[in-house]
């Protein structure tokens, strides 16, 4: 008898602790992000702000920023449950492969690099300031590396001295 009156106290007590903890859940705020990374404690709009001492992170201004739906998501997606385990995202592929630069040694002729496009295999050859497609610039060549900008991102390529080795 004594077995039975403890085994029904341990399962009120289990329902208690559930309803305990989703009680609690229901009433703290969620943590949301803003578009630079530092976390903050957001208020539904309807709720008046609450008082700096009660906020639970520091970086909390007066005003709260307002919910961008890509960045909550984004652990969601980078997470995915259906990936396969170890799985890691694509290397993007640059756009260009460096084929061979030319320096002269007087100053008379500009340097060139030989530019290969990797969709296409459609050979390039340009100097400083020429454009390879429609926004790509070449910006700088030096030996052994040419230095292309597209849409105010610069980006390196550099020489592949042994392709065999890959």
């Amino acid at each position: 008898m004594l077995r039975k009156h403890l085994k029904h106290i341990a399962i009120v007590c289990e329902v208690g602790f559930i309803l305990l903890f989703f009680v609690l859940l229901a009433r703290t705020r969620p943590y949301w992000y803003t578009s630079d990374g530092k976390s903050t404690a957001l208020l539904k709009t309807a709720d008046p702000p609450l008082p700096r001492a009660q906020l639970h992170t520091p970086f909390h201004s007066s005003t709260p920023p307002l919910f961008q739906s890509t960045v909550f998501y984004r652990t969601i997606v980078d997470n995915n449950l259906f990936r396969p385990l170890g799985w890691r995202p694509p290397r993007p592929k640059s756009l260009y492969r460096l084929i061979g630069t030319i320096i002269p040694t007087n100053g008379e002729t500009q340097p060139q690099a030989i530019l290969q496009a990797t969709a296409s295999n459609k050979t390039h050859t340009v100097t400083i300031g020429d454009r390879v497609d429609g926004d790509t610039t070449v910006t700088d060549i030096q030996l052994k590396q040419v230095t292309l900008e597209k849409v105010g991102q610069r980006r390196t390529l550099k020489l592949n001295s042994a392709p065999w080795l890959k």
